[in-house]
């Protein structure tokens, strides 16, 4: 129950599955949370998080905009004090092609300006502040199993947008952690079952369940605890790794 005790976390996409079950989870373990999403549906969840007892505070909001990340920053501390985890979950996604010939850089460029900017913006604003006051946090970035091989996701921006994410977790690493001590990691869920994808699942259900070595496929919380555990004081020693949580998907590719 005290994983997580006494830190605070920011964590965006918390009107998401996985992300709205790491919300709980955190709180669960002992930690304050801000929940961020441009989903107004997070201040319901954050709502029902504080009703039984969580602390817990949330904002609607676009966290590709730097100012945003310059709020976020000001409003944590503001409430809770410090702040020694963000967990970069908000997503976008585009309309698929599996052909070259008819991508274009549109389809592209929104899912960058949300998976890539809003990580961006977090380093610009939260990890300074951290390394300006010598807090020895973590990042949790989420890349995904279309980041690490073909999983027939199709030509669009979302698979190549986990890509960069791996690789730029990697990347502050090597510029960070040795003067700061603070780590940077990555987790890269397959087909995890969240509301919002409920029409997908009706489409491409039994497929997902063929494609998974598992017995069955993900659910919010199979992500949301190995979040936990990586920025859990369990993992102080692990920094720069991209955590597969597939039920085994990636070892038959």
């Amino acid at each position: 129950m005290d994983r997580l005790k006494d830190k605070v976390a920011i964590i965006t996409g918390a009107a998401g599955g996985i992300c709205h079950k790491t919300s709980e989870l955190f709180v669960q373990e002992g930690a304050k949370v801000v929940m961020v999403d441009i989903d107004p549906q997070v201040q319901d969840f954050c709502a029902e998080i504080v009703k039984n007892g969580g602390q817990a505070i949330a904002f609607t909001a676009d966290v590709a905009q730097r100012d945003t990340w310059v709020m976020l920053q000001e409003k944590t501390v503001e409430a809770f004090g410090t702040i020694d985890i963000v967990v970069n979950g908000a997503a976008a996604f585009s309309p698929p092609t599996h052909d070259w010939a008819y991508i274009t850089s549109e389809m592209i460029e929104e899912v960058f300006r949300v998976n890539i900017d809003s990580m961006l913006y977090s380093y610009q604003t939260v990890l300074r502040y951290m390394m300006r006051n010598k807090i020895r946090g973590c990042f949790l970035n989420f890349s995904s199993s279309t980041g690490l091989a073909y999983n027939g996701a199709a030509v669009q921006g979302y698979p190549f947008s986990k890509v960069c994410i791996k690789l730029a977790t990697q990347n502050m690493v090597n510029q960070v952690s040795k003067k700061y001590g603070i780590r940077f990691n990555c987790l890269a869920p397959n087909y995890v079952w969240v509301p919002k994808s409920a029409p997908v699942w009706e489409m491409y259900g039994e497929h997902f369940k063929e494609v998974t070595p598992m017995p069955y496929t993900g659910m919010p919380e199979d992500a949301a605890w190995a979040v936990v555990y990586l920025c859990s004081d369990e993992a102080k020693y692990i920094n720069g790794v991209c955590l597969p949580v597939d039920g085994g998907w990636y070892v038959e590719k």
